[in-house]
């Protein structure tokens, strides 16, 4: 899959719109930052020879400032001082900031307590950035931090990635909606909403509609080419095992052209997982349960999105972690188990939840860690370390 993803074209955006978008330019520094020497605090701009040799400096107060924004600044000469506020400019002359603390004030007259250094409580001009710097190099996803680093460094526009069109389709005559009273055979349907729902927190924006399929190809060819038709990646649900109803690969193969990369993986939960190409959009088709699906998102859905919008490091970031309870490993498939987790020291231990059936959702609610148990014989000890995916949704 890596080696087929082609990052989707760059759009250029406000900087204030930019937020879970991922750059596809560095974004450099307009300006120095600071533009100009200021005060790191609240105190008086002085000359530092005026505080030397004499225990108590008496200094004449001007009658002007130096707060930020303040257009009262006057030139400092021998034996004044100005009054100046964190982030004001240095007014010509002075060298230095006497901070309140070391200052008594009796009327026009301060008495500056102890020598003040030169340079002493000012940020120089370009100490942080000199224009031209990258503040937030290409690759990254823009989050509040960033945005505020960018923008105080001069930055108005980004150049993006365009936000992937993506749409979620369920299949399966049992599946009924949400908060569906069920009678016995039927499903509740989380899966789309599961899958829209952390999308739409993923991107910044909603998907396309959550569709439905019966089991009947001709409906089931008709929902895909239409969904197809609007995305850039299809997401669905179920009908990608081997039971007689399980009709989505030889639809998307046969009747719609779509090109296999994957199916089925060796890995549990999630053994039955399609990704495929058609028309040049993506086709991720994951197992019909719950907790199979959530597992398709942090390892397969996720990634793909984040890569196709530019991503240096799509993939969710894994952490190593010991294990409070021995483990059975599965001979030929990695197991991928919802655990949570507990700092013992300096290490991080993970408690794998009982309720693990790729049916099962109640424990995955709690769970903050995708503890990754590979392939093998036996068990693995109280104490192995293993590593685990941190979840960031769902």
């Amino acid at each position: 899959m890596a080696a087929s993803i082609v990052p989707l074209p760059p759009e250029t955006i406000a900087i204030g719109d930019a937020v879970k978008r991922v750059l596809r330019e560095d974004a450099a520094a307009a300006w120095d930052l600071p533009m100009a020497d200021n005060s790191a605090m609240d105190g008086y701009a002085v000359r530092s020879t005026d505080t030397e040799g004499v225990p108590d400096c008496k200094l004449r107060v001007l009658a002007a400032d130096a707060y930020a924004g303040s257009r009262r600044v006057a030139e400092i000469g021998p034996g004044t001082a100005v009054p100046i506020g964190t982030g004001g400019l240095i007014p010509s002359g002075a060298d230095a900031v006497a901070i309140k603390e070391i200052v008594d004030r009796d009327g026009e007259t301060i008495v500056v307590r102890e020598r003040v250094p030169v340079g002493a409580h000012i940020r120089r001009a370009g100490e942080e950035l000199r224009a031209g710097d990258v503040v937030i190099p290409s690759g990254l996803r823009m989050g509040p931090v960033k945005i505020a680093a960018a923008a105080a460094a001069g930055v108005r526009d980004l150049a993006v990635s365009r936000l992937p069109r993506v749409a979620v389709l369920s299949t399966g005559d049992e599946l009924v909606p949400l908060g569906s009273q069920t009678r016995p055979g039927q499903v509740v349907n989380t899966n789309t909403p599961m899958l829209a729902m952390a999308i739409e927190d993923l991107l910044g924006g909603a998907p396309a509609t959550p569709e439905h399929a019966g089991d009947n190809r001709g409906a089931l060819h008709d929902s895909l080419r239409r969904v197809l038709d609007g995305s850039d990646v299809m997401v669905l649900t179920g009908g990608v095992s081997v039971g007689d109803r399980d009709l989505v690969k030889q639809t998307l193969e046969e009747d719609l052209g779509a090109k296999r990369l994957v199916w089925r993986v060796a890995q549990k939960p999630g053994k039955p997982t399609y990704v495929g190409c058609c028309d040049g959009r993506w086709v991720l088709g994951l197992p019909g349960n719950p907790a199979a699906v959530a597992v398709g998102w942090h390892t397969l859905v996720r990634p793909l999105l984040l890569a196709l919008m530019g991503a240096a490091e799509p993939m969710s970031r894994r952490v190593p972690v010991r294990l409070t309870a021995p483990t059975r490993q599965n001979t030929l498939r990695t197991q991928l188990r919802w655990s949570v987790g507990e700092w013992r020291g300096h290490e991080l231990w993970a408690e794998p939840l009982d309720r693990s059936g790729s049916h099962m959702l109640s424990d995955l609610a709690r769970s903050e860690l995708l503890v990754v148990i590979p392939p093998g014989e036996g068990e693995l000890p109280v104490g192995s370390t293993v590593e685990a995916f941190h979840i960031e949704s769902i």
